[in-house]
């Protein structure tokens, strides 16, 4: 018997060993939180919010009880019949009964006075989330209006900008001006009580708080080289469109199950080609559709050839003409988004422009776009916007110098 217990016990110190002798640490449970924050208090948004959710729902949905997946969703809504005109805030989490059934269990609820686009409401809810969840691998969507890089509330008065006009539109073509997520005044995010937004400097601070895998921008003109620098320190991917995107937004039924189940390139770069086919699937000015994935860990290495390309070049930077580089915008007088690479293919010497390219592809391993946009042909398409300066823009180009891209690449000197 004494020899039995023996033998026991050695097993037991072996299953706790290593062949090295060290003993054995068992391993941690990585656990991969998914957060879709919904902030859609404007009107033209607010009808879809919900279908976005059940859109989602509709597909994969992690189990009860899971220890490797948790889908948190923060949502707040537009309610006519309050004060406010917010509905109330909420927290959940959602998964999946043993019978199939998606059961949503509310976290946390805020009053309808909750302001979700500032970066204090924000941060609020990224901590919470992580307390809730204490994730090793996160995973943002957001959804809401955009503007990229532009400034909180440029559209608002400032004196220099010029309100966006609707496109024109072909016999049996929807109302595309009231089917886009662009709001006139926003930079990322929007509340419309108040016309609060959140600068892309304040949303990186707060979301580098922790570090994300991937963040999905559900928001107009968020595909840009500025947002993604900004962003580069805070998350491994960005997924966004260099121009507007229309008001049923990214392809949620399939998002979970990429994130989830085929995390990293893989899963990214399958919820950009199902962006591209649903809007290259429609018809009219509906088909219209452009999307990007960068990878941020080739952001710096790009920004050092771009600095290099401007600081050798800048007076044939300065001659350009503006109006001769792809846009993204399909009205003249919103002339702020520009494709990126045909920017620098106007004055970058043909060995610089060579090496810019080879390390854009590496940057933006996954891009694809309609052939048109809301009108506007797509002839030069590398996947991000960025800024081509102006003199009729002092206060634009003055807060431009601030951003990381320009101090590092100094485009405005």
């Amino acid at each position: 018997m004494r020899r039995i217990i023996n033998i026991l016990i050695t097993s037991v110190l072996l299953a706790f060993t290593t062949g090295c002798g060290d003993w054995f640490t068992p391993t941690t449970v990585e656990k991969r939180m998914v957060l879709l924050y919904i902030a859609a208090t404007e009107s033209a948004l607010s009808p879809y919010a919900d279908g976005n959710i059940t859109d989602m729902l509709s597909g994969y949905v992690p189990a009860k009880g899971s220890k490797e997946q948790e889908l948190l969703v923060f949502f707040q809504n537009r309610d006519l019949n309050t004060s406010t005109l917010r509905s109330e805030a909420t927290l959940s989490r959602y998964y999946a009964n043993r019978s199939g059934q998606v059961v949503k269990e509310v976290i946390h609820t805020w009053g309808e006075d909750f302001n979700s686009c500032t970066p204090e409401s924000f941060a609020e809810v990224l901590a919470i989330a992580e307390n809730t969840c204490k994730p090793t691998y996160r995973c943002l969507l957001f959804s809401s209006h955009g503007t990229g890089w532009m400034p909180v509330s440029y559209f608002d008065g400032g004196g220099e900008a010029v309100m966006l006009q609707a496109p024109s539109k072909s016999a049996g073509d929807s109302d595309v001006s009231n089917l886009s997520r662009l709001h006139i005044s926003e930079s990322i995010g929007y509340d419309a009580p108040t016309k609060d937004e959140m600068d892309i400097r304040d949303f990186a601070t707060e979301l580098g708080k922790y570090h994300w895998e991937s963040a999905l921008l559900d928001c107009c003109y968020m595909g840009t080289i500025e947002v993604a620098y900004q962003l580069r320190n805070c998350c491994d991917w960005v997924i966004g469109s260099p121009t507007e995107i229309l008001i049923t937004g990214f392809p949620y039924p399939s998002i979970l199950d990429q994130l989830f189940n085929h995390p990293g390139r893989e899963g990214l770069e399958c919820i950009c080609q199902k962006y591209y086919e649903l809007y290259q699937g429609q018809s009219g000015q509906l088909q219209s559709g452009t999307i990007g994935l960068t990878k941020c860990s080739e952001l710096d290495r790009l920004a050092e050839i771009c600095a290099a390309i401007v600081r050798e070049n800048r007076d044939a930077m300065d001659g350009i003409y503006r109006n001769g580089v792809q846009h993204y915008f399909y009205k003249a007088s919103k002339d702020f988004f520009f494709d990126f690479s045909h920017y620098f293919e106007q004055f970058a010497p043909e060995s610089s422009f060579t090496e810019f390219t080879t390390q854009l592809n590496l940057a933006v391993p996954y891009k694809n776009t309609t052939a048109k946009f809301l009108g506007v042909d797509m002839l030069h398409y590398s996947g991000l916007s960025c800024y081509i300066p102006s003199t009729k823009y002092p206060k634009l180009n003055a807060y431009y110098k601030q951003l990381a891209w320009n101090q590092k690449v100094k485009v405005i000197e």
